[in-house]
């Protein structure tokens, strides 16, 4: 009778350990996932996000968005073909497409000189009938601070169409989703 009792205490003993154990950790792991850094949780809601697709109505391009992106209301948009999609938490990150009219007759090349000496990129990368721009962010040839820009360029007649990323530098591994997709960003589909 007492082994009986002693079985029954040490079960108890093990289930209430158990118990405490698994609280334990589950508290730990929720403090952990709670002190994720805001670019941490960023790059985890953009792996897991599905991307939206935009429809420009008048020149008829496509773009791929996150869906917890907001969209720019296009009453206060008053170009014809931009459209711009933003996420701005505490972080300020814009998603811009837009037409610029190539009055110049620029080529890819004199295009991309142009655009990187305007826009200050220091990093360019050129295909056929498109080119890439990045590097640190300007507004009105003043930087912003801890900011950087990502677009490409496609070349149609005499038309950019331009697809731009804007986000912190902190972030840059929690846009490279958004970054491949401007990569590869065909203006029509």
């Amino acid at each position: 009778m007492e082994k009986k009792r002693h079985y029954v205490v040490m079960r108890r003993f093990i289930i209430l350990f158990s118990f405490i154990v698994g609280v334990a950790s589950f508290f730990i792991s929720y403090n952990k996932k709670k002190d994720s850094s805001l670019p941490d949780k960023l790059e985890q809601m953009m792996c897991r996000t599905k991307m939206n697709v935009h429809c420009d109505p008048f020149y008829g391009y496509q773009v791929h968005y996150p869906a917890f992106f907001e969209q720019v209301p296009d009453s206060l948009i008053h170009e014809t073909g931009c459209c711009q999609f933003y996420f701005g938490n505490m972080l300020k990150i814009a998603q811009t497409a837009f037409i610029v009219i190539n009055l110049e007759g620029f080529t890819v090349r004199q295009g991309m000189e142009h655009f990187a000496m305007e826009q200050h990129a220091t990093e360019r990368r050129c295909g056929n009938d498109y080119f890439i721009l990045s590097g640190p962010l300007y507004i009105n040839h003043r930087p912003v601070e801890g900011y950087r820009f990502y677009a490409k360029y496609v070349q149609r007649q005499k038309l950019w169409f331009v697809q731009s990323l804007s986000y912190p530098a902190s972030c840059t591994r929690a846009v490279l989703r958004l970054i491949e997709q401007i990569d590869n960003w065909q203006v029509w589909e």
